[in-house]
């Protein structure tokens, strides 16, 4: 599952959530450099000691547009390779405010991202049965998020996204959902910016 991952860095936004443990273990075991970031800072001790060679912390509220520029101007020229956004899973009842930040922090990180491999993954969840309509209505935008932000930026941008089933991926007795999901995101970090662009690919994990 290793890839190419080794010697990469790699952001995860609103890391301090289950998928956020799983990516930053996985990618830390397969050698990436891991910064992770989160508002909570007893999260952010929990993602550090998993690996504390590899992975660095960050306490910090992406869901604010202000934050997101002055982490850019911080950051600047700093290569990344890979960026993944998790605030809809990290704040699920906060999906307007995901939809603006993510964009919001990728134009922020966009020349780190030019000097690294320009990789960038949004990952969310499907709205469950019985869903609220405005539930439905955001995850359409979420849909949409990934191939516009593609369009937008273009290359050597490769942005992507993961869609978890909402009957599976991060569920707590499914304990190959986390395992699924990082499966996914090494491989769409490997595909690279030659090959999956504004995609939306659904994860489903195997049954146990």
């Amino acid at each position: 599952m290793q890839g190419n991952v080794s010697a990469k860095t790699v952001l995860i936004a609103s890391a301090g959530c289950a998928a956020g443990l799983a990516l930053a273990g996985g990618f830390a075991r397969a050698g990436a450099g891991v910064i992770a970031i989160d508002r909570d800072e007893e999260r952010n001790t929990a993602l550090a000691r998993m690996n504390p060679s590899r992975i660095e912390t960050l306490r910090l509220d992406v869901m604010r547009p202000r934050q997101c520029r002055d982490l850019g101007n911080i950051w600047q020229n700093t290569p990344i390779d890979l960026l993944i956004h998790l605030q809809p899973l990290r704040d699920p009842t906060r999906l307007g405010a995901a939809i603006t930040s993510i964009p919001a922090l990728t134009r922020a990180l966009a020349p780190g991202l030019r000097r690294g491999q320009g990789k960038v993954l949004l990952v969310y969840d499907m709205a469950a049965n019985g869903a609220s309509a405005e539930q439905h209505a955001y995850r359409s935008a979420l849909n949409d998020l990934a191939p516009l932000m593609q369009s937008e930026m273009g290359a050597p941008f490769a942005i992507n996204a993961l869609r978890l089933h909402a009957s599976g991926p991060m569920r707590p007795k499914m304990r190959r959902a986390p395992a699924a999901l990082l499966l996914a995101a090494m491989y769409l970090d490997r595909s690279g910016a030659g090959g999956a662009c504004g995609s939306v690919l659904t994860v489903c994990a195997p049954s146990d």
